[in-house]
């Protein structure tokens, strides 16, 4: 009385239910994998923007260091001169254009699509392709 009904003949229940977990690990190790591809990439991702902005934020703040007091040097030469007005309102110019250019790059840079997560994306795109089933054209 402990045992187990027989099987469909020729075994077959048995088999198709070991196929079906076979095929149900199978794929949970495959999702598994890019599981971790995923979170690979998205760390590495985030360290280089994390990266990017500390080396961004030196670039800007010496930048602006510099222009602020290139600026102040070109109005201590001309304070004795008739023209400092005039230099002041260069000085300012030459601000502006600064921040138009550094605005026009800023806008260009953004248009650029991110290589973000290429890796998952490709391995995922050739996964489906080889789940997908092959036509051959008939002669």
């Amino acid at each position: 009385m402990d045992t187990l009904p027989e099987a469909a003949p020729g075994g077959r229940s048995g088999s198709f239910l070991a196929a079906g977990r076979r095929l149900l690990a199978s794929v949970w190790e495959h999702v598994g994998l890019r599981l971790e591809l995923f979170a690979l990439e998205l760390a590495e991702e985030r360290a280089r923007l994390v990266a990017v902005l500390v080396a961004t934020a030196g670039i800007v703040i010496c930048i602006a260091m510099t222009i602020a007091f290139a600026g102040v040097a070109v109005l201590v030469a001309a304070w004795d001169s008739p023209n400092r007005t005039w230099v002041a309102v260069a000085v300012a110019a030459v601000y502006a254009l600064v921040a138009i250019g550094a605005g026009l790059m800023l806008r260009h840079l953004l248009s650029k699509a991110s290589p973000l997560f290429r890796h998952s994306l490709a391995e995922w795109r050739r996964d489906v392709d080889g789940m997908r089933p092959r036509i051959e054209p008939e002669a």
